[in-house]
């Protein structure tokens, strides 16, 4: 997905100085002068997050989309990389530290859970990432706590606080213990995901992850090592999200496998959307009619899909679409979502080709969903549907 950076306040004078050495090193032309102005960026960026100054962070990353070239990227991936990535001093070397994250795409009929991870399950999802995931080389910690996407650090500040925290639990073989009193409540959607955030240690140049320690070629070790992952650490998770179906993503250092996990689930949430549908309804996915309407901001921002059972005009259920930044309405994305519907079964599928405004509800904030005619709608299941407990796989 597009980086959606912490929400931004203004900032110090400072903000100029970030953006200025971000834009000498998006211009650089050599890989000498990018070492140079990594070197001052990475200072001045890391005094920043020492000082806390979030404001200075936050404005400079606003200055710099108007800023030339990949003035942004550059400086996003600096902070992103001092956010969640720390060197630390020790007898056997400079270690670097990492904060990671592991998501899961999950739906389900009732409240997906968000909760404390008992001590034998959260031990047995270590020993999956340590043997499966992570190099022979690293040490690992994890936060003790599944989490959903909004519980999660909201400033870059928070975040690297929480990396040291997880550290600090490396350093002294242990996890990390999370007040479940200081975890905000979950949102109630039928699909989301959740989160196993942890921190891996390593010596300064050794390899991270397992496919970096093979002489396969990197993709198709990448993909071998999810394979693994989803069989012997979804074993592990499994008893988590008991009645609830759910697919593990690669995990990744953490805004990176945010990110990956973000555009996954705009597939998934299709496949589940039908699903949830055909479960508390009992109407099979033949039946079902999916309207695919694209929603207009400042320019084409997103699709929405408005589900309808038969020719019924009322919308049952929707799922949205966003689009990332090289994507519009000149990208196959509508292709991609038609080939979602299809392979899903649904019966019927109707594309608008009139733009649609970004409604949501007054009362509830929901987005609305298209109908067959163009009308944006809050949906709204059918008085009869089964919403009750119910054990799926």
């Amino acid at each position: 997905m597009s980086r959606a950076p912490f929400r931004r306040k203004s900032g110090a004078r400072e903000a100029n100085q970030l953006v200025r050495l971000a834009e000498g090193l998006a211009s650089s032309k050599s890989r000498a002068e990018d070492v140079y102005w990594e070197r001052e960026l990475e200072a001045a960026v890391t005094l920043q997050l020492e000082n806390n100054d979030e404001d200075a962070i936050n404005r400079a990353l606003d200055k710099a989309h108007d800023a030339p070239d990949a003035t942004f990227d550059a400086l996003a991936d600096m902070v992103e990389s001092l956010t969640e990535s720390i060197m630390l001093d020790s007898e056997h070397g400079p270690q670097r530290v990492t904060l990671f994250c592991a998501p899961i795409l999950v739906w389900g009929r009732n409240q997906i859970p968000a909760k404390t991870i008992p001590k034998a399950q959260l031990q047995n999802i270590a020993v999956q990432l340590s043997a499966h995931v992570f190099s022979s080389k690293a040490k690992i910690a994890l936060a003790d706590f599944m989490f959903a996407p909004d519980q999660l650090p909201h400033s870059y500040s928070q975040s690297r606080e929480l990396l040291q925290n997880l550290g600090t639990a490396i350093r002294e073989r242990t996890h990390l213990t999370i007040d479940p009193k200081t975890v905000e409540d979950a949102p109630d959607v039928v699909c989301d995901m959740r989160m196993i955030v942890g921190a891996f240690q390593v010596t300064e140049g050794e390899p991270f992850y397992a496919w970096q320690e093979t002489t396969t070629p990197v993709e198709e070790a990448r993909q071998n090592t999810l394979g693994i992952w989803r069989s012997q650490g979804g074993n592990a998770i499994k008893p988590l999200l008991v009645g609830f179906p759910h697919e593990l993503t690669l995990p990744r250092s953490f805004f990176s496998a945010c990110r990956d996990a973000d555009m996954a689930s705009r597939a998934y949430s299709i496949g589940a959307s039908v699903s949830y549908l055909e479960a508390v309804t009992h109407t099979t996915p033949d039946k079902l009619t999916a309207v695919i309407g694209g929603c207009w901001g400042n320019g084409l921002e997103e699709y929405r899909i408005g589900f309808a059972i038969g020719e019924d005009d009322d919308v049952v259920h929707g799922c949205v679409w966003p689009l990332v930044s090289d994507e519009g309405d000149d990208t196959p994305v509508v292709e991609e979502i038609e080939a979602l519907l299809r392979a899903a079964n649904v019966g019927t599928i109707i594309l608008l080709e009139e733009q649609l405004p970004l409604e949501f509800c007054d009362d509830c904030g929901a987005p609305h969903f298209p109908n067959r005619e163009g009308e944006m709608l809050h949906a709204h299941l059918p008085e009869d549907a089964e919403t009750g407990a119910m054990h799926l796989h």
